[in-house]
């Protein structure tokens, strides 16, 4: 069974652009065969190697590869993918190279269910990836380099690689059931890593159900097992024997998946342990280890003497419990990242064996571990609460200010009001005067109220559009003339588009006014910032050279990512990124500067977004 992230291998003809006739029939013929017939075949097959090309001898490495690795013959597979990679990486970046370099992390995966192992594979496909300008296995190799950030500390840059590959998929206008399940899977992963059990949860059952309406059976299969895994840290025990119930269905459904008993059962034997079932939990541990041939993942086979030897403790049988346990430690390609299980295993063996200071010593290591992995948790949610905290207080700050203006203003309208009572008093004169005055003064606020609304926009209460373009060629015209400094800045927010699709167009409509709100708060007095189009904003800077406009972006985008924003019971931390372009010469327009603006803009979106990128010539 395979719990990694697997993107379905389009056929190698269309996806590389060779010309591999030769390979097309072979393709076809490996898929509708069994493992061990796949192999036969690729065995008779007959490649000319004087005349062959170097892509088609990587190419049938490539798919040794694939065979060797439905096959279980895992080294034979590493074997193979090293030399398609050895053949292709002369040659330059190609799709063939990078899907090499995941099919052999893959099976790194498989061998060793280690990070700091598969991972090596993962980045260098990315690099390669970013290169090639192929989307679809752009956005497949973000989401499986995502599952490399399984840490508290770095698990935000996994989720940022999410974003990126779901932008993707969304702007290529996609409704790839595969893609977003496989995103759905990796978020769920990275939630789980930081101990976000409930949100893992929802987000593996989003994959189950994107799988299911194009009816892949085997990743439904990984994605129950996925969320049985959150129900047993989530202690809903409804939910883990529902999904239990589902996995057994399968494996009656659907025989030709020979792993699927073994991990039903495996599953099966860990929600009993954990309901202190200990005889049933015995009963379906030892059938899964008796169905041990039928998968080729180690980790799991490794880990279900583990839990058994736990059940056999539990029942008082320390004997087996510690056989077991030394079963369990003669993996020794065990995770490193899973200790708290090797030392739970080695002070079992311990307790049999009479020795239980150091069983105890070593027990309480495992407390130790798991209480500081906790605490990592704990502090990100921390910081995360003051960040909170801190957003809230500036607001409130501004309120109070805000409310502070409003009385002086009541108060100035009050003593003005008095000085006209007093004047009314003189005569019917100046009676008429004052209502003719009052008058006129109607007039003009209306018609500065009137001109203020045309200038403004509706959400933001900044300039609109169409001020902003008009008074800013002013600005720039008088720069001209005075031979000063000028500069402008685009700035968007980033994955707008997530979080309509995620919170609703409510919950956009007030990120848009709380980013124009922050964003103004870290500009000049006599800058000019305008909403120009749904989230995007353009700043006016006069008197401001390229490294001074450079500056102001700088301080805008930490501003904003700085703090999250909360918009009613949903917190969203916001990103911005940012083009800048200067002045540099007379006869630029207002157009040309945006345009070279934007072209910034672009540059730093396909950077990694959370970026200024400053236009340094007029083209």
């Amino acid at each position: 069974m395979v719990l990694s992230l697997l993107v379905s291998f389009t056929s190698l003809t269309s996806l590389c652009g060779y010309a591999a006739d030769p390979f097309v029939q072979l393709e076809q013929d490996l898929e509708d065969s069994s493992p061990a017939n796949a192999l036969i075949l690729l065995g008779q097959f007959k490649l000319d190697a004087d005349n062959a090309s170097i892509q088609e001898l990587a190419q049938l490495r490539f798919l040794y590869g694939k065979q060797y690795e439905r096959n279980r013959k895992l080294d034979q597979a590493i074997a193979s993918y090293d030399k398609a990679i050895a053949l292709m990486q002369p040659l330059g970046v190609s799709d063939l190279l990078i899907e090499s370099h995941l099919e052999r992390s893959f099976v790194l995966y498989l061998k060793t269910n280690d990070p700091e192992a598969y991972c090596v594979d993962r980045k260098k496909a990315l690099v390669f990836a970013r290169q090639q300008g192929n989307n679809e296995l752009l956005a497949k190799t973000l989401t499986q380099n995502a599952f490399c950030y399984n840490k508290v500390t770095n698990v935000h840059q996994g989720l940022a690689l999410l974003d990126e590959a779901m932008l993707i998929i969304n702007t290529d206008g996609s409704a790839n059931h595969t893609r977003k399940a496989m995103i759905y899977n990796a978020t769920g992963s990275l939630y789980r890593t930081v101990g976000l059990h409930k949100r893992g949860y929802m987000n593996f059952e989003k994959a189950y159900q994107a799988w299911s309406e194009v009816d892949d059976t085997q990743d439904m299969f990984n994605m129950l097992h996925n969320m049985i895994s959150e129900a047993i840290k989530l202690r809903d025990w409804e939910k883990a024997r529902h999904n239990i119930e589902r996995q057994f269905a399968l494996v009656r459904s659907t025989p030709e998946f020979a792993d699927f008993g073994f991990f039903a059962h495996l599953n099966a034997g860990r929600v009993e342990l954990a309901t202190h079932h200990y005889v049933e939990a015995i009963e379906h541990l030892k059938h899964a280890i008796s169905l041990k041939e039928t998968t080729r993942e180690q980790y799991f086979i490794s880990s279900s003497y583990q839990f058994l030897s736990l059940a056999y403790l539990r029942v008082g049988d320390v004997k087996k419990a510690a056989q077991m346990a030394s079963v369990f430690r003669q993996d020794k390609n065990f995770p490193k990242n899973m200790s708290s299980m090797m030392l739970t295993a080695d002070a079992i063996i311990a307790f049999e064996q009479h020795q239980y200071l150091p069983a105890m010593n070593t027990l309480l290591q495992v407390i130790d571990e798991e209480r500081q992995n906790n605490k990592q948790i704990i502090d990100n949610e921390v910081i995360d609460s003051a960040l909170e905290h801190s957003a809230k207080l500036a607001d409130f700050e501004n309120q109070l200010l805000a409310n502070q203006l409003a009385i002086n203003e009541l108060s100035l309208a009050a003593v003005a009001d008095k000085a006209r009572i007093y004047d009314l008093r003189l005569s019917i004169f100046f009676l008429v005067a004052m209502v003719l005055l009052i008058a006129i003064l109607f007039l003009w606020q209306s018609r500065k109220a009137f001109k203020h609304s045309a200038q403004t926009d509706f959400l933001t209460g900044i300039a609109n559009r169409a001020h902003t373009f008009k008074f800013g060629q002013r600005m720039l015209d008088k720069a001209i003339k005075k031979q000063s400094c000028f500069a402008v800045i685009i700035f968007d927010i980033d994955n707008f588009k997530l979080i309509n699709d995620q919170y609703g167009h409510h919950i956009g409509d007030l990120a848009i006014k709380a980013v124009a709100k922050r964003g103004a708060r870290w500009l000049r007095g006599g800058d000019l910032i305008g909403r120009i189009g749904g989230e995007e904003f353009l700043i006016i800077l006069p008197d401001a050279c390229n490294a001074e406009a450079s500056a102001i972006s700088e301080r805008l985008r930490e501003g904003i990512a700085a703090q999250p924003f909360q918009f009613d019971d949903v917190i969203i931390e916001l990103t911005v990124s940012l083009g800048v372009a200067g002045l540099k010469s007379p006869q630029m327009s207002l157009t040309d500067l945006i345009h070279q603006a934007d072209k910034g803009l672009y540059k730093a979106k396909f950077s990694g977004k959370n970026q200024v990128y400053l236009v340094e010539q007029f083209a």
